[in-house]
């Protein structure tokens, strides 16, 4: 097990590329061919935008990856003290215990993303699509990816989260953030039972609308207990998936779906 874990961390780094790919592609034809929503005009150009935002914020991260990664491990040590990777839990409790835990840092990153304006700045590109299908789950301001994931290894760092805990959280969001965003049709009562362990697309849509009450709920990134624990859980859109509106109601005349407006979103006026 130890050396297949090494295998992983030692690929990861182009080996999450290739992986992503794959679910993308799976999940683009299942849209395809089961659709949850008819896709709108000007479908193939924000495609295309998300995509290009997609490889902007790959290559940044790949040139920034090494200085945050060191400067958490720098201040993991810093703390002196081991934190949950150094506690007398047995193995897999521990691993389990950090999965959570970062999942639980997730959600506060993505509500404080929509509570701090200077977070939000960033954050709206991602709520600017007025689609929403896979190529929306890369859809992010290229600062906005390097200030999460800086944010997110440092908390980990501070909280001594075990390595092992971060490879594995990693692959699983990696996958299961394509599949929230997927525009698949899921069976309603297929739909009850999922929405129970995990968020589903039909969840995390509710995230997208246009209606701030609807945006500002169901944060959830992967497990779906903490917005029932925080209070903002929202389980349908009130016009239903099919007439809910999507995207920022106060950015729907500014050609959203353009690149050169997505990179310059956030230095715009807020509403």
């Amino acid at each position: 097990m130890a050396q297949f874990i090494q295998a992983v961390m030692d690929h990861f780094e182009w080996g999450q590329y290739v992986l992503f790919s794959v679910v993308l592609g799976i999940l683009a034809l299942t849209e395809h061919f089961w659709p949850r929503r008819t896709a709108g005009k000007g479908h193939k150009g924000r495609i295309r935008v998300n995509l290009l935002l997609y490889g902007l914020a790959g290559l940044l991260m790949w040139w920034v990856a090494e200085p945050v990664q060191t400067a958490a491990v720098r201040l993991g040590a810093s703390l002196e003290w081991s934190g949950l990777a150094g506690s007398a839990l047995p193995g897999v409790p521990k691993i389990v215990i950090g999965v959570l835990l970062v999942d639980a840092i997730q959600y506060l990153l993505h509500r404080a993303s929509h509570a701090i304006p200077l977070l939000w700045r960033m954050h709206q590109v991602h709520h600017a699509d007025t689609a929403f299908d896979v190529t929306t789950s890369v859809r992010h301001h290229p600062l906005e990816v390097v200030a999460l994931a800086a944010l997110t290894l440092m908390l980990c760092a501070a909280l001594g989260m075990p390595l092992v805990s971060l490879l594995f959280y990693a692959v699983l969001q990696l996958v299961h953030t394509a599949f929230c965003h997927a525009n698949v049709e899921i069976p309603l009562h297929w739909d009850r039972r999922l929405r129970r362990v995990m968020v589903t697309p039909d969840m995390h849509r509710v995230h997208h609308s246009e209606r701030m009450d609807e945006g500002n709920s169901n944060f959830a990134m992967v497990f779906p207990w903490w917005d029932h624990l925080m209070g903002t859980y929202c389980a349908q859109p009130a016009l239903g998936h099919e007439d809910m509106v999507l995207g920022l109601a106060h950015d729907n005349d500014a050609r959203p779906d353009g690149f050169l407006r997505a990179l310059s979103q956030p230095f715009g006026k807020l509403p």
